[in-house]
């Protein structure tokens, strides 16, 4: 006979991640008002070439990322393509049926915190590395971009 069945595990379900959004965020409204963000961020990790010893990319991981409310329009206002993101969260799997009758799902993460890793002023040129916007969903509040630049990194 097994215990199998009467062991409980401790519930988590976390996710951090760093990217760059693989495209613009696209912000809707629901039925009721409220304001969901979506885009995709790539992830890669750098890995040593066994032949000449060179760090390169490996493939790049794509990951959605669904934001709600408040933080969602902040994020539709202020990341574009290319915005360097740490994002924190929970997965999730979103299922639905296609045109085709076709069942269909995806793993994605609902974000409770995504943070800007730089600045883009309206000339598109990028300043500094330093982390310049927090969007967290848990308080709902902005921490806004300083003056200086010259925030601590978080993590």
């Amino acid at each position: 006979m097994t215990q199998q069945n009467n062991i409980r595990l401790p519930e988590q379900n976390s996710a951090i991640m760093v990217g760059r959004l693989t495209r613009d965020p696209e912000l809707r409204r629901t039925g009721t008002g409220k304001a969901v963000c979506s885009f995709d961020i790539a992830i890669s990790r750098r890995i040593k070439d066994s032949v000449s010893g060179e760090w390169k990319d490996a493939n790049p991981t794509f990951v959605p990322v669904i934001v709600w409310g408040e933080q969602a329009e902040r994020c539709g206002e202020r990341l574009k393509k290319g915005s360097p993101v740490h994002v924190e969260g929970r997965l999730q799997t979103n299922k639905w049926e296609g045109n085709d009758g076709t069942k269909r799902s995806r793993l994605e993460v609902v974000a409770s915190r995504v943070q800007i890793l730089s600045v883009v002023r309206q000339d598109n040129a990028a300043i500094g590395a330093k982390p310049a916007d927090s969007i967290n969903a848990s308080s709902d509040q902005y921490d806004g971009i300083g003056g200086d630049g010259d925030e601590d990194i978080p993590f």
